[in-house]
């Protein structure tokens, strides 16, 4: 039912109109975004390459996303066919500007504007766009001309997106190897600290842009590569796959106890960002995984590995409430599981054309349940996981239609019995 106040009495005021239904959706509305941003529910997505020669068609693969509730996905272009094919799906998707546009768009805000007006905005609003990355792994790729162009091509972009009206909803940001990290500080995670010829000259402007447009800082994140560079010397197995086994290692300085590599590498970053005061941002992982087959040096890289470490990986990320770190308890961390398929002309070595989940044919590499209960989904929300019901409850367990009933009652005694009350209040 819907009730209307069109009127308060005279010498009350007057033309004032009061719809319940609104007030009532508002609060609704309000109290469920309060109560999943209190859980800080974390997501999951998948990286979508594209390095092969027997891939599906981009229809075919959004047909799969949708068909396993993925609903985030990261791309490593602006591939015009996918986009296309992402339109009206429920699928987002970050897209990402190549390496070798870098220069030009840096020296050139109209060619920030075109690539915008190009790639963007002929997709909206039916496509999802949320973030924009500028090239991948710059600050530690084999070019490192493009480093001094980054971030001018990141603030010309954000202009560009801020003159269409845009740079609320779409971010710009940029995706970093664990390698920015000065490796002769990378353990304990409290030292972690950026390599000394990019901290102040370029990674600190950086996070500075980063938190000034509310963007997130985006890494890659792989316990595989640490644990096989180590050789099994000082890093287990179960450490690195999240295994239940695993007696972990402590942060002597901080007295922190890591259960696993992919925590005390996140930590590490933590530490850098802090060490650059900004303690303020989020990071989400742009990729991480565990290839299922490689060659006979490749230690761990097997199927049932595989299998481990992404469901390990699900089950630690889209826990509910969210466990966060050591060093940040209860902070969400979306993340991007690296890959879709299989991409069989990638180079470098074998493992590099074996992280997929799916083979291009779309059937699984290994059966990986998505979630903490084995029912939902990579792009699933810890908080889209639960129930209908529980979506209306609190974490406590009391019932947010049951308080936006009590919320009503205090808004029609507060603004319409007593308005003289609110405008007291409200000038005051």
């Amino acid at each position: 039912m819907r009730v209307e106040l069109r009127e308060i009495s005279p010498g009350r005021g007057s033309n004032m109109a009061i719809s319940m239904g609104v007030i009532s959706r508002m609060i609704l509305y309000s109290l469920i975004f309060i109560a999943n941003r209190a859980v800080g529910a974390a997501s999951i997505g998948v990286n979508y390459g594209r390095i092969a020669d027997n891939l599906p068609s981009s229809n075919q693969v959004v047909q799969l996303l949708v068909s396993q509730n993925i609903d985030k996905v990261k791309i490593y272009d602006a591939n015009a066919e996918f986009l296309q094919a992402l339109a009206n799906s429920g699928v987002s998707v970050m897209m990402m500007v190549p390496n070798e546009l870098i220069q030009s768009i840096a020296s050139s805000p109209s060619q920030a504007q075109v690539w915008i007006n190009s790639n963007v905005l002929p997709y909206l609003p039916n496509t999802k766009i949320t973030t924009i990355m500028v090239g991948n792994e710059i600050l530690t790729g084999a070019d490192p001309t493009l480093i001094p162009q980054l971030l001018p091509a990141m603030k010309n972009l954000y202009n560009s997106l801020e003159a269409a009206g845009l740079a609320q909803r779409i971010k710009i940001t940029t995706p970093h190897a664990l390698n920015v990290l000065d490796p002769n500080s990378s353990f304990p995670p409290s030292s972690g600290a950026f390599q000394p010829s990019l901290a102040s000259s370029v990674m600190q402007p950086l996070l500075d842009f980063l938190a000034q447009t509310q963007s997130v800082f985006m890494l890659d994140v792989y316990p595989y590569f640490a644990y096989k560079a180590d050789n099994g010397q000082h890093i287990s197995l179960d450490y690195a796959l999240f295994g239940t086994n695993s007696t972990g290692q402590d942060d002597p300085n901080t007295g922190l106890h890591y259960f696993n590599l992919f925590d005390a590498q996140m930590d590490a970053v933590y530490s850098a960002m802090s060490k650059l005061n900004h303690s303020d941002l989020q990071i989400v992982v742009s990729e991480t995984g565990w290839p299922s087959a490689g060659a006979a040096d490749d230690l761990g890289a097997t199927l049932d590995n595989a299998a481990a470490y992404n469901r390990n990986l699900l089950r630690h990320v889209l826990a509910n409430p969210p466990p966060g770190t050591p060093l940040k308890p209860g902070v969400a961390i979306d993340t991007y599981i690296f890959e879709l398929f299989n991409e069989d002309l990638k180079p470098g070595d074998l493992i590099e054309k074996n992280f997929g989940l799916f083979y291009p044919n779309m059937t699984k590499v290994t059966y990986v349940s998505f979630s903490v209960d084995g029912s939902t989904s990579p792009g699933i929300s810890a908080s889209n996981a639960a129930s209908s019901n529980k979506r209306l409850t609190g974490h406590n367990g009391f019932c947010l239609l049951c308080l936006v009933w009590c919320m009503e009652q205090i808004l029609w005694n507060y603004l319409v019995l007593r308005p003289e009350e609110s405008v007291r209040h409200a000038i005051h």
